[in-house]
């Protein structure tokens, strides 16, 4: 099939390189120093994976260049993989060049609501646990094994598509998405905040800390009558995902080290906008949000 990822940073990389490897015809959307990396050098990946892409092996468009009107409709698939905060501009090049279903494979809320006003029901929503950092432009390291969980209207062809990562289907759209919000507000700002990498926050007290944000939420989702895990369950779910990506230092830093807007107001925003409407207070995530907006 003909595959276009829209948005190339860790996540992205790892989905089109496996992509590739499984003898898609791929394209990625990339920009910047990294995108133009991409197109000349192609990528190397590291870490759990050792592999290469020749820049032959895939087509790499440049957001600052646009789209070539020779791409329009020419996909037989699409997927996401960008911050949220650049959702709404992905999902207009995803409705204008792909002939078929778009997966948003995001952190946060939101997201499949702004895919959805671009491509109708023709979309699905996924979440993934796996670790990959960006060492340098055109390079990426795989430093957690995790899973992948796709649901909603197309979410099955995309559990086939990604089989590589044994992607799993389920019918739960929104409990995919508050199980993973939920592990992004324990790790993200707290590690954010402090400077450390994942692993930091398996000691006290900051697991405790972790843990509390996490539980917050839940609550906020319950309320919504959404289906989370167990109290014990979700902590094992945490306590599993920190060890695996412990040495990873996770996007909201790397963010606040460059400058860069994060996607807080994904995560914990989205937690204290959804509990302010249920007259529930929602302390730790405010104090969040609020700390890694005063950091920006």
């Amino acid at each position: 099939m003909r595959i276009a990822v829209l948005g190339a940073g860790s996540i992205g990389c790892l989905v089109a390189a496996k992509l590739v490897e499984a003898g898609h015809d791929v394209l990625v959307h990339a920009r910047g120093e990294h995108g133009a990396m991409l197109a000349i050098s192609g990528l190397k990946v590291s870490g759990l994976w050792d592999f290469e892409i020749n820049p032959d092996q895939w087509t790499v468009s440049i957001d600052e260049a646009g789209i070539h009107p020779s791409l329009e409709k020419s996909f037989d698939q699409s997927i996401i993989t960008c911050k949220a905060k650049d959702t709404e501009k992905l999902s207009q090049i995803a409705a204008l060049i792909t002939n078929g279903p778009v997966l948003s494979l995001q952190n946060g809320l939101g997201n499949l609501e702004i895919l959805n006003r671009f491509v109708f029901e023709n979309s699905a929503v996924g979440v993934t646990t796996n670790a990959v950092k960006r060492t340098a432009p055109g390079q990426i390291e795989w430093v957690g094994c995790g899973s992948i969980s796709v649901g909603g209207a197309k979410g099955e062809q995309f559990a086939e598509t990604l089989s590589m990562f044994e992607a799993e289907y389920s019918e739960d759209l929104s409990g995919i998405i508050w199980n993973k919000l939920l592990l992004n507000v324990a790790i993200n700002p707290l590690a954010a905040i402090c400077g450390v990498q994942n692993g930091e926050l398996r000691f006290e007290p900051l697991l405790s800390q972790a843990e509390s944000t996490m539980f917050e939420a839940a609550n906020v989702a319950r309320l919504l009558g959404i289906e989370v895990a167990e109290d014990q369950i979700l902590i094992q779910n945490l306590h599993s995902v920190l060890e695996s990506t412990a040495e990873n230092e996770c996007s909201m830093l790397a963010d606040v080290k460059a400058g860069r807007e994060t996607e807080i107001d994904f995560l914990c925003g989205q937690v204290v906008a959804r509990g302010e409407k249920l007259g529930i207070p929602t302390p730790l995530n405010s104090m969040l949000l609020s700390q890694i907006k005063a950091l920006r």
